[in-house]
């Protein structure tokens, strides 16, 4: 980083923070510049400063499905941190970006909103939920959202519609054509508090245990199931399992004991310690069933 920028002084800037302190599998080099931000307005303030002098700006939420280059980031990425959340009506609830997706199901336990349940256990915010249309046991975050409120690139407050996103499996348009989810509301139906407790408990149950300790170092399921031409599901780790992925391991990254599409972290993986495992499985695979595998998590470099 060579050049010094004069941010405005209630802009709170660090520089030359390794993202691997901000990212849940710990692996990425140094952001130029870095801010984590628990207000929408001077969140935008920021983004609009940034793209006025020209500095490439990276929103990010919990880090929980992403991992860095050891190059990091060259220019400044924005931690979004703003997370108020509550009932709009009696059947709407509206999130900032930044809410966890626990906090909302808490809400939706609370007061009775049933649809919320498949998100149960995943972690990370709402913003990057929308982002990758995050979701479980055949739902998704896509189906239940109604309208956001989102920062487009040339710096302006946009409240849009579903079909702005065009989710799809995995996918909205932002990772086309991006734009940032500063807020977001969600239509879902009433139901009985303690039924939707249960069925809450029953889906954290399950993945508890199948999936590693919540400490391990991983950013969730590496590859995406593999959809047919009708939509059905094939899991992508029953591919991984049959090509023996969980015996596998790069450097520090590894395929975790638990899950054969779950890499992890053992403690000093780098992003081409992971991508060198990534391209080894996938080449497995492919040999062996002809399918290609494609990554879930986001690499940002």
């Amino acid at each position: 980083m060579s050049t010094i920028i004069d941010f405005p002084p209630q802009l709170d800037i660090q520089q030359n923070v390794p993202l691997s302190h901000f990212t849940n599998i710990k692996i990425g080099g140094p952001a130029d510049y870095l801010s984590v931000i628990k207000d929408q307005n001077i969140y935008i303030e920021l983004f609009r400063f940034c793209r006025e002098i020209g500095l490439p700006f990276l929103a990010l939420g919990d880090g929980t499905n992403v991992f860095f280059p050891e190059t990091g980031y060259h220019g400044i990425v924005a931690i979004i941190k703003f997370d108020s959340v509550g009932l709009m009506s009696k059947n709407t609830i509206v999130a900032e970006a930044g809410t966890s997706l626990n906090k909302i199901r808490e809400l939706c336990i609370e007061t009775g909103l049933t649809g919320f349940e498949f998100a149960s256990g995943i972690p990370g915010s709402i913003g990057g939920a929308i982002y990758g249309n995050a979701g479980a046991y055949g739902s998704n975050v896509g189906e239940i959202l109604t309208r956001a409120k989102v920062l487009t690139p040339d710096g302006q407050i946009r409240f849009v519609k579903n079909d702005f996103f065009k989710f799809s499996y995995r996918h909205s348009d932002l990772k086309i054509n991006p734009a940032i989810v500063l807020q977001a509301e969600f239509q879902l139906k009433k139901g009985d508090p303690a039924a939707i407790k249960s069925r809450c408990d029953e889906i954290i149950n399950i993945r508890t245990k199948k999936l590693p300790p919540s400490d391990t170092l991983t950013a969730g399921s590496w590859f995406k199931n593999i959809k047919d031409e009708q939509g059905n599901s094939t899991a992508a780790a029953q591919y991984l399992e049959a090509v023996g992925s969980r015996q596998t391991s790069v450097g520090d990254a590894a395929v975790h004991i638990r899950h054969a599409n779950i890499f992890y972290n053992k403690g000093k993986a780098t992003a081409t310690d992971m991508l060198k495992l990534e391209d080894i499985l996938q080449k497995r695979v492919y040999k062996k069933f002809g399918i290609r595998l494609e990554r879930e998590v986001m690499y940002l470099d």
